[in-house]
């Protein structure tokens, strides 16, 4: 039997949970497997963009992101991963929605870049769009081509951007508490880099 989602708590991460999440990170086998220092700037340094699942003292899940230096209204979620015995039970997106409330007062939208063979994290930005009522935008000529990685080492990661977000916003209490969510599509736009 899975353990519940009702008894993950999220929290800030700490140093002490940096380890954890780059064992996370590999585990997943998805994301890509950044060094153990720079899990501990993260949760030191960016504790504020950053939020952990704990179970039973454990950390099961993860996002970690930073406020882009162009603007800082902007928040860029550059990793989440969750255990693999939590998958598919609202752990992604609950990490994301506390992400967006803890920040919601000075947030205008948020940023990533997906390989287009991350289905699930495309199917997480789509939901957490849905939720928030806005559209995810595609900026494909804003994120990163194939060719802007070692070659042979990494598929192409657009850019989306899910916003405008209303500084109010709060999520309906049914909503945190929903495990699943059903797929639907989100119309998605095309957006032109902007230098």
């Amino acid at each position: 039997m899975q353990p519940e989602t009702t008894a993950i708590k999220i929290d800030a991460p700490t140093t002490n949970d940096a380890a954890q999440i780059w064992q996370l990170v590999r585990e997943t086998v998805v994301l890509d497997a950044n060094s153990a220092y720079l899990y501990l700037l993260l949760c030191r340094d960016f504790s504020g963009s950053c939020l952990v699942a704990r179970q039973d003292g454990r950390v099961v899940g993860f996002v970690t992101g930073y406020r882009l230096p162009r603007d800082s209204s902007v928040l860029f979620i550059w990793q989440i991963g969750v255990d693999s015995g939590l998958k598919r039970q609202g752990v992604g997106l609950r990490l994301l929605r506390e992400l967006i409330e803890r920040n919601a007062k000075s947030l205008t939208a948020i940023e990533a870049t997906i390989s287009p063979s991350n289905t699930a994290s495309r199917r997480l930005f789509e939901a957490l769009a849905r939720e928030i009522g806005v559209p995810m935008v595609e900026a494909p000529d804003c994120g990163f081509n194939e060719e802007d990685f070692p070659a042979g080492d990494h598929e192409a990661e657009p850019r989306i951007r899910i916003g405008a977000i209303n500084h109010k916003l709060k999520f309906r209490e049914s909503a945190n508490k929903k495990a699943h969510l059903t797929a639907q599509s989100v119309s998605s736009k095309r957006i032109s880099r902007k230098d």
